[in-house]
């Protein structure tokens, strides 16, 4: 072999050898942190803080109608005890700016001015401070630096140095230029970007210090509330405590509107971007910027009614109205709320609708009103539809105008049927085609005989009549017609959420609605009163907002996973849905470019915490804006739980996440700790990306990580935001589903998991405290242990708006709800039960949990449960009970009921064999090193 061939050998070797011995060397310094780490005990406190680890997310993100620009507001970590302020993101620059501070509005506001006040105090006194401690530092070196003086020419005059005089002359040299720039640039700052940005900040009144959020004495910014971009330019109106301002991005010019004692609210831009309307006190006013006149556009409606929601028409020409007028009075109940905060206990009345309240009754009414050009007062008023509502769940939705401004379509629910019906207006005449009408017949009849007899007396009456007809017909064709109706058979949140939209045609529409069994776009031709489903599948739509040219709805979507939610455009003519969020997680507070092309939402996963995302699929851009955080809540939420599925009894496919212990295998006979809600809520769930709650991530991980135990969140029948099927699940048997559901959840992760059938323990609030009572009182075998909070125990005592839409129908007078009362169950109890409370909860009453503990009692069941009250706490406690002081309590009860996981013989012996299997693998690795190393 050549003398090239050994060398490469043996520099091959030598390389196998090192990493080998880097490979043990990194798998000892691994053990050496895994040692470490376990030595630091993991606590409830860390997981627990008073005051939440996260900071504040972006909200109300919109693109201007060119799509060049985004806005949000926002504010930073430092500043979350005060509002949000204005951003705009230049989308070309890629640069987001800050718009308004609390120096900018200070020259409008006197609250912002003591704001500004109070932190130029706190910055003088901060940098007096900072000053302070340069120069002990300066000092501190200083003195050093004599001290290595003293000591230099100490080591000359001894002759121990055997340097030359050019040398020393060279270090002393050096060392007073490295302490002379140290000294400059602490001094100054000009060579730190971010220390110049400190110094005007400070200068200006807009720096905050870290200790900020927790003076709560200290004068609070209120920053900005509603903003909209113009429909026409670069342009924004913002309203900032009841006041309207204008911003103008070219010139980044702010303009002050309206300054009044009363509030301005619901502003809306003219269609033009010539002005704005706005309501005050009630009323609705219209603004033309050039103009000095400020004209009120709401009329007196004939009946009194009381204006709710209004609407301009595209065109600008129109606006509709929906009112409202109590016809019928309810009856109320009173509640005493007792109060021990003092010596002796007092008590304060609240009032709440129950089950067998009688209900109030309202007309509604949808006006049009045709606003006329002149300053004449000649508007014109025209009621096209009266609705009355009977049921707490009775609806109308605010009428949506077509692009042409020509028809106004609006639907209606009505509870007791479920019956949904969409009605549509044609505004087909105005007032200036009347007047043309009336002014072409004049000039006719001016072309005829002036020395014509006038008619007679019969002529006349047979015109009236005619008259009247013609008025009687106008009417008639003014009232909204029914278009097109279906029974609505989904759940009690979807009739809110439905949304119309007109497409380009003027005639179709697009609407959501849950007639597939998902919430989904469909498509309703009103000429065929016929529908077609725009999107389909099992996943849940949400709609954001329709382009302006009709050809595209913008959506978040569940088609992905459930736990997460996506952006997407729906084609109004294929229904093709296209994906404009590539990252996996959960998307909220969505805005897309009328192009569809640019996205601003936030995004939260188990692998970055929420923040301001810009998305530019065209030119391929993923940027984030926020950074909200502080560095302990990302160390706070570096786990991530596993998720999971699985079939129930019925075929339905139910969706879960877990905590697992390090040690964990799936022959392991573990303790489980199962959270759940179980009850409809809006769009929300517990089981999806990035959800940092105590219930769902914080506790679970701290019972998996510290006591070995499997902890769950499981979504069962009867949350909202899987199917109508789902969400409409309790109706007339409250809690039997989700029962039925965990009782199949524990049998699966028994056979899954690692579990012990006879070591299940469940917890869940509010409903999820009724569902965990439930589980217990009817399947004692097969949980034998629950934590319950705040449940409605009684849904006859609980609020009608809910109880009849989610539990089961109820009459005046009648106490129907009584069957599903958890008093007559209780005294199945078998298990151990921990019943928590606020005793001043006036949503889900404090008797609830006393009423049932009586009838435990009563049953002999004293041994089995306990009572953990918040004295002074409502429905989420914080009272006297904090967030650590209740998974205290949780965790203490665990533990004495259920215990810590301790291994069998059997699972022991099975670990000493993996260990020992694990050991040979190491020595058999570090043989083969050795055997390598001699071979060199």
């Amino acid at each position: 072999m050549k003398k090239h061939s050994w060398v490469v050998v043996s520099l091959v070797c030598l390389c196998v050898l090192g990493s080998v011995l880097g490979a043990g060397k990194e798998s000892k310094g691994k053990n050496r942190k895994k040692k470490t780490e376990k030595k630091k005990e993991l606590t409830l406190k860390e997981l627990m803080p008073e005051k939440s680890f996260f900071g504040p997310s972006a909200s109300s993100m919109a693109f201007s109608q060119d799509g060049k620009y985004g806005a949000y507001r926002y504010r930073p970590y430092k500043e979350r005890r005060h509002g949000g302020d204005l951003y705009i993101y230049d989308v070309e620059k890629g640069k987001a700016e800050r718009i308004t501070w609390p120096s900018v509005m200070a020259k409008y506001q006197k609250s912002a001015r003591k704001v500004v006040e109070d932190r130029v105090k706190k910055a003088k006194k901060a940098s007096d401070s900072d000053k302070a401690d340069r120069d002990e530092d300066k000092k501190d070196k200083d003195d050093k630096k004599d001290e290595k003086k003293d000591k230099t020419e100490k080591e000359d005059e001894d002759g121990d140095d055997d340097r030359d005089a050019d040398s020393d002359d060279e270090q002393e040299k050096d060392e007073s230029t490295s302490d002379s720039e140290e000294e400059d640039g602490d001094e100054s700052g000009k060579d730190d970007e971010s220390e110049l940005d400190e110094k005007t900040l400070k200068e200006r009144g807009d720096w905050v210090g870290d200790k900020d959020a927790d003076d709560e004495k200290a004068p609070r910014y209120r920053g900005i509330g509603w903003f909209a971009w113009s429909p026409t330019t670069a342009e924004l109106l913002f309203e900032s405590e009841g006041d309207v301002y204008r911003y103008t991005v070219d010139g980044a010019v702010l303009t002050r509107l309206t300054q009044t004692r009363q509030r301005e609210y619901s502003i809306a831009w003219l269609p033009d971007g010539t002005g704005y309307t706005f309501r005050r006190e009630g009323g609705l006013f219209r603004r033309i910027f050039d103009g000095d006149l400020t004209r009120q556009l709401d009329p007196k409606f004939p009946a009194d009614d009381r204006l709710d929601r209004y609407r301009l028409s595209p065109d600008g020409k129109r606006i509709v109205f929906t009112t409202s007028k109590r016809t019928k009075e309810p009856s109320t109940s009173k509640v005493e709320i007792a109060n021990y905060r003092d010596r002796l206990m007092k008590s304060r009345e609240v009032t709440r609708h129950v089950s067998d309240d009688q209900l109030p009754t309202y007309e509604r009414r949808v006006y049009v009103y045709e606003i006329s050009d002149d300053q004449d007062e000649k508007d014109t008023l025209t009621e096209v539809f009266k609705f009355e509502t009977h049921m707490p769940d009775d609806m109308l939705k605010t009428p949506v105008w077509s692009p042409d401004s020509k028809k106004v379509v609006f639907l209606t629910f009505e509870q007791d049927p479920a019956l949904v019906k969409i009605y549509e207006a044609c505004i087909c005449e105005s007032e200036e085609d009347d007047k043309e009408d009336e002014d072409k017949t004049a000039d006719e009849d001016a072309d005829e005989d002036d020395d014509e007899d006038e008619s007679d007396s019969d002529d006349k009456k047979d015109d009236k009549k005619k008259d009247k007809d013609k008025d009687d017909d106008k009417k008639a064709a003014d009232k909204a017609k029914e278009i097109y109706r279906f029974m609505h058979y989904g759940g009690p949140n979807t009739p809110r959420m439905m949304q119309l939209y007109y497409l380009a045609d003027n005639k179709r529409l697009v609407y959501l609605s849950e007639q597939t069994g998902f919430r989904h776009l469909h498509v309703l031709d009103p000429l065929y009163q016929s529908f077609r489903p725009l999107t389909s599948g099992p996943y849940e739509v949400y709609p954001i907002d329709i382009s302006k040219d009709r050809e595209w709805v913008f959506v978040r979507a569940t088609k992905e996973h459930p736990s997460q939610t996506d952006v997407y455009k729906v084609s109004t003519a294929s229904g093709r849905m296209i994906r404009l969020t590539k990252e996996t997680g959960t998307h909220s507070d969505a805005a897309v470019s009328q192009d569809g092309m640019k996205v601003l939402t936030n995004l939260i996963s188990y692998e970055k915490l929420r923040e301001l995302v810009f998305i530019d699929r065209d030119a391929d851009v993923y940027k984030t804006l926020t950074d909200s955080h502080p560095e302990k809540a990302h160390k706070f939420a570096e786990p991530s739980p596993e998720f999971f599925d699985y079939k129930n009894r019925h075929g339905h496919t139910l969706y879960g996440m877990m905590f697992k212990p390090d040690d964990w295998s799936e022959k392991d006979k573990r303790p489980v700790l199962i959270y759940f809600y179980g009850g409809p809520l809006g769009t929300t769930k517990m089981v999806v990306q990035g959800s940092y709650s105590p219930y769902n991530f914080a506790f679970p991980y701290y019972m998996a990580k510290k006591h070995g135990y499997v902890a769950c969140t499981i979504d069962t029948r009867g949350n909202s935001g899987y199917s109508g099927v789902f969400e409409k699940a309790n109706f007339g048997q409250v809690g039997k589903p989700q029962v039925e559901d965990l009782v199949d959840a524990v049998g699966f992760l028994v056979e899954n998991y690692g579990v012990d059938k006879k070591k299940v323990a469940i917890h869940g609030w509010s409903f999820g405290g009724f569902q965990t009572q439930m589980c217990l009182y009817t399947e004692p075998d097969v949980f034998q242990a629950g934590i319950a909070g705040a449940g409605p125990t009684e849904w006859e005592n609980y609020n009608s708006w809910y109880t009849r839409h989610t539990i089961g129908k109820s009459e005046p007078g009648k106490a129907t709800l009584k069957e599903f009362s958890l008093l007559p169950l209780a005294k199945n109890l078998k298990g151990h039960l921990l019943l928590v409370h606020g005793m001043e909860d006036s949503n889900v009453l404090y008797q609830d949990t006393v009423r049932v503990y009586r009838e435990l009692l009563k049953a002999g069941k004293e041994t089995l449960v306990e009572l953990f009250l918040d004295p002074t706490g409502g429905h989420g406690l914080g009272g006297d009970v904090k967030t650590l002081s209740r998974y205290r309590k949780y965790e203490q009860f665990l533990l004495r009921t259920i215990g810590e996981y301790e291994p069998t013989e059997k699972e022991k012996k099975r670990r000493n064999r993996k260990n020992r299997d694990r050991k040979k693998q190491k020595n058999k690795s570090g043989q083969n090193a050795n055997v390598l190393a001699s071979s060199l």
